[in-house]
């Protein structure tokens, strides 16, 4: 219905006194959702972008990164690279350092991903075996990763185990464990450096059979892990943590536990573990008087030194592991660098060390029952060298039978006699080569043996040198806190953190608007109400 034209006359003059006098200006909604508009949106996406974040860095699991549905080998960055890698279910890893503008990069995708398909993704046929990964180098994201592992040309092929390539960086300076594969062009090139790398026949034309096993492989032979000397150093760590935090240290056991830290102070292969292990020892009619129990400043003692135990495992990572199996390795370390004059001493305090301070019940015992048939003396390092090596395989034997029947065991890492062929071919005695299984021993060529276990724990031990450790750290490239990324979780906290407010405040922002447009509405009913009331009194009074 139309306004008559005296009433739209009355109204324009009515506004523009309003105006004039100080009234409200009333500028129309349509121009402030106008201006609002583009901002809320803009909040609104960098929400949902800090969301995605948030997700990709948050989590204990292994991180797929960027990993679209066309891709087969999930895609990492710097916040994503330390923690998936030591969440990585595999035994080793192959990380591709690529640049997505590189033609022999693109070229290269499908011979990496062939290779990568009989390790990962729904059809692989030999699971938990080498963990692939990829990192663009050409994304921000990744660029200081690229730096920390040196990469200068594209495509680069890092390889390691997991943690190995978690912990650690490639520079000209130092000497890194890290293994770079080359001569590698093709898939059937690819898989056959990683076979001659684990001991393995795999090809590309194996598949996986009705019972669920991989055939065109002989897949009997366990895969074999390094020695290291982080996981020897990781043990003795929390040996000592262990110790104090359950308050075992008492009076009657003060003499064990001095006669192994000498052990320790002498052969440790580890330096930073010897000097902790000598202080601690020089220092211990302070710290521990005798008749008391020991002080404040002896419990808080780095043993063998500072941001140890990191509470994650290289050598010995895997269910049922970690631990036990870094304090056999600590032992078979210690036994491979004593004299023969000391080798004695050297039984006594490992025997003193688990009757005292390991406190695993089921484990002590048959230890203790070990040491009890043990007829001959220790009268050299050989003679320790080899008992230790015996004790280890009979509990590797007794616990493959207890698995056998309790059909519950971890097949990337079987209770097996060791070495292993694969290890080391000379130290069985050529008939008993097809000798059974893990349930058995075969007839072993004790020189051989006894050669390869110095080896094995001493000359071979995996180690690295402590400014990887610090020169990752201190660029903050990685922060490993019980086998996490700590900075990648804070990080990712932060951006939910913000994109809830950002979200908050747009919806607050929305709500204002909206109720702004109801006042408004309102005011304009009543002022058309009351324009025409008094139009239509006026018009009475001249009629």
């Amino acid at each position: 219905m139309s306004v008559p034209g005296p009433l739209h006359s009355w109204m324009q003059r009515r506004r523009w006194a309003m105006r004039r006098g100080g009234g409200a200006w009333q500028s129309p909604p349509s121009m402030v959702l106008r201006l609002l508009f583009p901002v809320l949106v803009l909040v609104l996406l960098t929400s949902l972008e800090g969301g995605n974040a948030a997700r990709w860095g948050s989590g204990s699991a292994v991180d797929d990164g960027a990993l679209t549905s066309g891709d087969l080998v999930p895609t990492l960055n710097a916040e994503t690279f330390n923690s998936s890698l030591l969440a990585a279910p595999a035994n080793w890893a192959l990380v591709e350092f690529y640049a997505n503008w590189c033609p022999a990069c693109k070229k290269y995708k499908p011979h990496f991903e062939r290779v990568a398909r009989l390790f990962t993704g729904p059809n692989r046929v030999h699971e938990g075996v080498v963990y692939f990964a990829k990192v663009d180098c050409a994304d921000q994201a990744s660029q200081k990763l690229c730096e920390r592992f040196s990469i200068r040309y594209y495509p680069s092929l890092l390889w390691a185990l997991p943690p190995v390539l978690a912990i650690s960086s490639r520079s000209a300076k130092i000497q890194s464990p890290l293994e770079e594969i080359t001569n590698a062009q093709t898939a059937e090139a690819l898989l056959e450096q990683i076979n001659k790398r684990i001991g393995k026949s795999f090809s590309l034309s194996d598949a996986t059979t009705e019972d669920g096993k991989a055939s065109g492989t002989n897949t009997s032979e366990p895969l074999q892990m390094p020695a290291s000397l982080h996981d020897v150093e990781e043990a003795t760590a929390q040996a000592f943590k262990i110790i104090v935090d359950e308050k075992m240290l008492i009076s009657d056991n003060r003499g064990s536990f001095v006669q192994f830290l000498m052990l320790l102070v002498v052969h440790h292969p580890s330096e930073r573990c010897r000097k902790g292990s000598a202080n601690l020892l020089v220092n211990l009619a302070e710290l521990w008087p005798a008749g008391q129990v020991p002080t404040a400043a002896f419990l808080d003692h780095p043993l063998c030194g500072s941001g140890l135990p990191r509470n994650f495992w290289v050598s010995c990572r895997g269910e049922r592991r970690g631990y036990s199996c870094g304090l056999w390795l600590l032992f078979h370390s210690l036994s491979v660098r004593v004299a023969d004059s000391e080798s004695a001493a050297a039984f006594s305090a490992i025997h003193s060390f688990v009757e005292h301070f390991f406190n695993c019940q089921e484990c002590q015992q048959h230890f203790l029952e070990m040491i009890s048939r043990k007829r001959d003396v220790i009268a050299s390092q050989e003679d320790l060298v080899l008992w230790l090596w015996h004790a280890h395989n009979e509990v590797n034997m007794r616990l493959a039978k207890e698995e056998e029947v309790s059909k519950i065991w971890n097949p990337n890492y079987p209770k097996v006699v060791w070495p292993t062929r694969q290890q080391c071919s000379e130290c069985r005695v050529v008939a008993s080569v097809e000798k059974a299984s893990s349930t058995e021993e075969p007839e072993w060529a004790v020189k051989a043996v006894y050669k390869f276990l110095k080896d094995w724990y001493g000359a071979s031990l995996l180690t690295f040198p402590d400014t990887i450790h610090e020169g990752v750290e201190s660029e903050g490239q990685i922060a490993v806190s019980r086998g996490g990324d700590e900075s990648g979780r804070n990080g990712s906290s932060a951006v939910r953190n913000i994109a809830a407010v950002a979200i908050l405040l747009a919806s607050c922002g929305f709500g204002l608007v909206a109720l702004w447009w109801r006042m408004q509405q309102k005011k304009r009913k009543a002022a058309y109400s009351s324009c025409c009331y008094a139009y239509g009194r006026r018009r009475r009074r001249r009629i």
